[in-house]
C-alpha cells in the first residue's frame, strides 16, 4: 500500500525540481508545478481509497521512510482525504488565478511554497513520532506564513503576516516545543518519543493544557482567534481555501491524536474543549455576520465553524472518557466532529475559490459595491449557492448531516452542559444562514452595477475545481454512507467497539441509537427521501405559482438620484440585530486591541532581544578585531619555522654530534651520561 504514498511525496518534491530550470518563466512554472501537485493529490487520494478496507477494519500502516516512521490509520486518512481534495482543488484552480499575481514574479518560488506547505500537512498527519511531528508543523507554520505575504508590498499584508507569525511561534509552536522538552527529559531518546511508546507512559495535566493551547491558536478558537480573521483574507484565494480547509484542520488532528490516542480522554478536558467549541462558534459567527469584505467575513466563519468541530470532538472526549455504553455515543459524538471536519474543508475551501473568482474578475471583495453576479457569473453563481447553503446546514447539502449528528450528540446525551451547547450550535446556524444570505444577495443578486458590469464566468479550469467541491458537497450530503464508515474508524478503536448496534448507515438513511432508550426510539434522517419530497413539493408550489419577473423602478420625485442609491447594502443588513447585541461586538473590540497590544508588545520586545544581542556581538568583535591589529602592529617579526622548529633542530644537531663522538670511542662516559639523561627526561614527561 505504500507505493502511492511514496509516489505523493515523491511528486510534491519533483514538484520543486521542475520549476527550477523555468525560474525566468512565471506562467511555465506555475502550470508545470501545479501538473505535479495536481498529480500528487490524486496519488493521495488513491492511498486513501487504496487504505480504506484495513482503515475502516480498525487497522493500520506502519511503514519506514528514510528513517521516519510513519503510522496511518482511520485518523490520518480522514486529513489525507481533505488534502487530496483540497490539493486536487487549487492544483487546478490556481494556474489561471495566479495570473493576476504576475507582476510579482517569482512564480517557482510559489510553487515551492505551496508544495512544501502541503507537503508539511502530509507528513504531519501521518508521522509517528513527536519530534517529527513538531518539526513538520514548524515547517508548515513558516510556508504558510511566506505564502499569506505573497502581496508584501502592501503595507496592511506585513503587518497581519507578522501578527499571525509571532503569535504562531508563542502560542502554538512554543506550548508544542515544551510538551517536546518535556517529553524528551522524560524517556530519554528520540525513539522514545514515538507515539506508541508515549502512550505508555503516565502524563500528567501540564500535558492537556500544553496541547490544548498548541493546537487551539493554530485552529483560530477563542480567545487565540485574533490572528485569523487578519491573515486569511490578505493571503491569495488558494491559499486561503486551504488554510481555511486544512491548516486549521491539522491542528484538530494534532489535538485528537495526542489527547486521545497517545493520553486517555478525560471528562474534564472534554467539557472544556465542548465549551471552547461553544464560545468559539457563537463569537466567530455573530462577527461574522457584521462583516462587508467578503473574504473577512469567511474568516470568522471560519473560526466559527470550527466551534462547531471542536463541540463535536469535546462531546466525544467527554462520554469516550465515561466509558461503558456511553462510549459508544462518544465515539459517534467524535464521528459528528470528524464529519464537520471533513464537510466544512469542502464546502469553505469552494467558498474561498468562489471569493477568489469574484476578486479574479471584478478586483473587488467589498459587499457594499459588488452587485448582479448572477447574471455575468451564473456558473459561479450556483456553486457559491451550494456552499453557501452547505455551511448554513440547510438540507440536503452536507453541512446539514454533519451538523444534524452534532445536535444528536448534544441533545440526547442527557448532559444538562452539553444541551445548552447545543442549543447554541442551533441557535447559531440559523445566523449563519442569515449570514450567507447577505453574502449571496449583495454580490450576486440585483443588477449589475458599474464596477460589476464587465465582470465574466472565470475560465473552465477554475470552474471545473469548483465544480468538484460542489459535487462533493451533494453527494457527502445526500449519500453519507459514501464517506461516514471511515469517520467512524477513530471512535471505533478509541471505545473498543464496533459500534454496530449505535449507529447505522445505509446510502438512503443514517440512525443513530442513544443509551437507555428503547427499542425503536433511535433518531433517524433520510436525506433522500428528504429531497425527493422537497422536490414535489417545490414543483407543485412553482406551477400553482408562477414567477413574474417585474423591474420597478422608484420614485425619484424628479430628482437625479442614481438607482444604486436605493440599493440595500451589505452594513445595512441586521443594523437592528446587530446594535441589540452591541455590547458583545464592544466587549470583542476590547478583548481584540488587548491581544492586538500584547502582539505588538511581544514583537517589539523581541526585535529589542535581537537588536540588543546583536550589539552586543558586534562590541565583542570590534574589541577582538582592535586587539588583533594591535598586536600586529607592536609585536616583533615572528616566523613560524624559526620560532617552533629551529630549537628542535639544533637538538637534533646537538644529539647527532655526541652520537658522532660515541661512534669513535671519544668522551664514551660523557656520551652515556647524555644518552641515560635523555631517556629519562623522556620517561619522565610521559
Amino acid at each position: 500500500m505504500m507505493e502511492f504514498f511514496t509516489l505523493t511525496l515523491g511528486l510534491y518534491m519533483a514538484s520543486m525540481l521542475a520549476v527550477l530550470p523555468l525560474r525566468n518563466n512565471y506562467e511555465k512554472s506555475i502550470r508545470v508545478g501545479h501538473a505535479f501537485t495536481a498529480l500528487a493529490s490524486l496519488a493521495l487520494l488513491a492511498f486513501v481509497i487504496e487504505a480504506l478496507p484495513t482503515a475502516v477494519r480498525g487497522g493500520a500502516i506502519d511503514l519506514t521512510l528514510v528513517g521516519i516512521s510513519f503510522h496511518i490509520d482511520g485518523l490520518s486518512l480522514i486529513l489525507c482525504m481533505v488534502l487530496g481534495i483540497l490539493g486536487l482543488a487549487t492544483s487546478l484552480y490556481s494556474p489561471r488565478y495566479m495570473e493576476s499575481y504576475k507582476k510579482l514574479g517569482r512564480g517557482w518560488v510559489y510553487i515551492i511554497l505551496y508544495s512544501t506547505f502541503m507537503l508539511s500537512m502530509i507528513l504531519i498527519v501521518t508521522v509517528a513520532n513527536l519530534l517529527w511531528f513538531v518539526f513538520f508543523w514548524e515547517v508548515m507554520t513558516l510556508a504558510s506564513y511566506l505564502l499569506m505575504i505573497w502581496e508584501h508590498n502592501e503595507d496592511h499584508v506585513r503587518k497581519a503576516g507578522w501578527k499571525y507569525f509571532v503569535t504562531m511561534h508563542i502560542t502554538s509552536t512554543l506550548p508544542l516545543l515544551l510538551a517536546l522538552a518535556l517529553l524528551y527529559a522524560k524517556t530519554g531518546s528520540v525513539e522514545g518519543l514515538d507515539f506508541a511508546n508515549l502512550s505508555k507512559l503516565h502524563l500528567g495535566a501540564i500535558y492537556y493544557l500544553l496541547f490544548l493551547i498548541g493546537f487551539g491558536s493554530k485552529a483560530g478558537v477563542v480567545p487565540i482567534h485574533f490572528w485569523l480573521p487578519d491573515a486569511h483574507p490578505i493571503a491569495p484565494s488558494n491559499v486561503s481555501a486551504l488554510m481555511s480547509g486544512a491548516m486549521i484542520k491539522v491542528a484538530v488532528y494534532g489535538l485528537v491524536r495526542l489527547t486521545c490516542f497517545v493520553m486517555k480522554p478525560t471528562e474534564i478536558f472534554g467539557y472544556i474543549v465542548g465549551a471552547i467549541g461553544a464560545i468559539t462558534l457563537t463569537v466567530g459567527t455573530l462577527y461574522a455576520l457584521k462583516q462587508t469584505d467578503a473574504k473577512r467575513l469567511l474568516a470568522y466563519h471560519s473560526v466559527g465553524q470550527m466551534g462547531y468541530i471542536w463541540l463535536g470532538v469535546g462531546t466525544g472526549i467527554l462520554f469516550l472518557a465515561k466509558g461503558g455504553e456511553w462510549a459508544a455515543f462518544g465515539a459517534i459524538a467524535l464521528t459528528a466532529g470528524l464529519y464537520h471536519l471533513l464537510n466544512h474543508a469542502i464546502f469553505k475551501g469552494l467558498l474561498f475559490l468562489s471569493a477568489g473568482s469574484i476578486l479574479y474578475r471584478t478586483r473587488s471583495k467589498d459587499l457594499n459595491k459588488l452587485a448582479g453576479l448572477a447574471k455575468l457569473m451564473p456558473v459561479t453563481a450556483v456553486f457559491t449557492f451550494v456552499a453557501a447553503m452547505s455551511i448554513a446546514g440547510v438540507p440536503p447539502f452536507n453541512g446539514f448531516m454533519s451538523k444534524w449528528m452534532i445536535y444528536q450528540a448534544t441533545f440526547l446525551s442527557r448532559n444538562i452542559v452539553i444541551v445548552i451547547f447545543g442549543i447554541f450550535a442551533l441557535f447559531i446556524s440559523s445566523v449563519t444562514l442569515a449570514s450567507f444570505l447577505k453574502f449571496y444577495t449583495t454580490a450576486f443578486g440585483g443588477e449589475p452595477n458599474e464596477l460589476t458590469k464587465e465582470a465574466k464566468e472565470v475560465p473552465i479550469e477554475m470552474l471545473i475545481a469548483k465544480g468538484l467541491l460542489a459535487l462533493l458537497c451533494l453527494l457527502f450530503g445526500l449519500i453519507p454512507s459514501t464517506v461516514v464508515p471511515l469517520l467512524v474508524s477513530p471512535g471505533k478503536i478509541l471505545s473498543c467497539s464496533d459500534l454496530s448496534g449505535w449507529l447505522t448507515i445505509t446510502p438512503s438513511f443514517i440512525m443513530i441509537k442513544v443509551p437507555g432508550m428503547p427499542a425503536g426510539g433511535e433518531t433517524l434522517f433520510k436525506p433522500l427521501l428528504f429531497v425527493i419530497v422537497f422536490g414535489v413539493a417545490f414543483t407543485v408550489l412553482y406551477v400553482a405559482f408562477p414567477i413574474h419577473k417585474r423591474i420597478y423602478k422608484p420614485w425619484t420625485l424628479g430628482e437625479p438620484v442614481p438607482i444604486d442609491a436605493y440599493k440595500m447594502k451589505a452594513g445595512n443588513y441586521y443594523e437592528a440585530f446587530e446594535e441589540y447585541i452591541h455590547f458583545l461586538y464592544r466587549w470583542g473590540n476590547e478583548l481584540s486591541k488587548l491581544g492586538r497590544k500584547i502582539t505588538d508588545s511581544t514583537s517589539h520586545a523581541y526585535l529589542w532581544l535581537c537588536t540588543k544581542l546583536h550589539e552586543i556581538s558586534g562590541t565583542i568583535s570590534k574589541d577582538l578585531t582592535n586587539a588583533g591589529l594591535l598586536y600586529l602592529r607592536s609585536a616583533s617579526e615572528l616566523y613560524l619555522d624559526e620560532f617552533i622548529f629551529a630549537p628542535f633542530v639544533k637538538i637534533l644537531c646537538g644529539l647527532g654530534l655526541v652520537l658522532d663522538e660515541e661512534s669513535r670511542k671519544v668522551n664514551a662516559g660523557l656520551t652515556l651520561a647524555f644518552v641515560t639523561l635523555a631517556i629519562i627526561l623522556v620517561l619522565t614527561l610521559l
